[in-house]
């Protein structure tokens, strides 16, 4: 028996108190593909809209870790505005939907540089009373230092139907989430409502015709920008790994010694296939790098 149901009105209204009282609030979305983890977030951000008077549609939707931050942080090259906001920056209380935290977000590349100070600049949505709810398949593949940065994690486990869990607020914890001790409870009892972080119940509606559709237009369009702007960041970033590696190999091999007896300076001793088992390339591929034809 659900203990707890609260409205997703109630909820948005909870969250706009929050911001309003200088917290952070940012909201990971999680559950299985085609539950209605979009249609929840969207449903909750449209509540919080009408709750605040500041506008959010579905073009407040993204895919692209590039816009969130300019959404958040603002053009740096730009100047304030007389409403004090850069180039693209949104307004106070305004909500952002990532619908995709995985790839922004995957706790697998917490050494990208981008991703740090994506991470970094979640400061700035405190400062701006600013709502991120973003969606994730599982939310624990997030980066740690931004789960860290999560106060609310909504379960989708069948559509129409949210569980709400919070951090718990516990100055002797070391996992505010309970995610062991929590996964216990939940195999023993297969539902939320004994564990520590439950905090209530949310049902909601599915899109209308007109949502579904300006929904996914959105999607289509905005989803290839930000697979097309991946793939020149990946291409740039290996791209000066590479070149970083090719300098690093030519010179190791003319790197000189000096020998402890005789005194003589020689060049290193390794050869092509020394180099390539170490770094896994071919022989082939060092010669060419050796010679600058690569």
């Amino acid at each position: 028996m659900v203990k707890n149901i609260a409205t997703i009105e109630q909820f948005a209204k909870q969250i706009y108190e929050l911001l309003k009282s200088d917290r952070d609030v940012n909201i990971g979305v999680g559950g299985f593909t085609g539950e209605g983890k979009s249609t929840f977030s969207s449903k909750l951000l449209k509540s919080y809209s009408k709750a605040t008077g500041v506008y959010w549609g579905f073009d407040r939707m993204t895919w692209s870790r590039k816009e969130l931050i300019k959404w958040i942080d603002g053009d740096p090259k730009s100047k304030p505005n007389e409403k004090g906001l850069k180039k693209g920056q949104l307004p106070e209380y305004s909500a952002i939907l990532p619908d995709e935290l995985f790839k922004m977000f995957y706790r697998r590349t917490w050494f990208n540089e981008d991703q740090i100070d994506a991470i970094a600049t979640f400061n700035m949505c405190r400062d701006r009373h600013l709502l991120l709810c973003g969606n994730i398949p599982n939310f624990w593949e997030l980066d740690t230092g931004f789960t860290n940065r999560i106060r609310f994690y909504a379960y989708v486990p069948t559509r129409g139907v949210a569980w709400i869990f919070e951090q718990e607020n516990n100055p002797f914890s070391e996992d505010n989430w309970n995610k062991t001790e929590n996964k216990k409870r939940f195999r023993k009892h297969r539902n939320p409502y004994r564990i520590t972080n439950f905090i209530c119940e949310i049902h909601f509606n599915d899109w209308d015709k007109d949502e579904k559709i300006e929904y996914y237009n959105i999607r289509n369009q905005k989803r290839l920008s930000a697979i097309t702007e991946n793939k020149s960041e990946k291409i740039e970033r290996y791209g000066a790994i590479k070149k970083q590696r090719d300098a690093l190999i030519r010179m190791i091999m003319n790197q000189e010694i000096k020998c402890k007896k005789c005194g003589l300076i020689n060049k290193t001793k390794l050869i092509n296939q020394d180099i390539a088992e170490v770094i896994g390339i071919s022989p082939e591929a060092v010669r060419l790098i050796r010679s600058g034809q690569r």
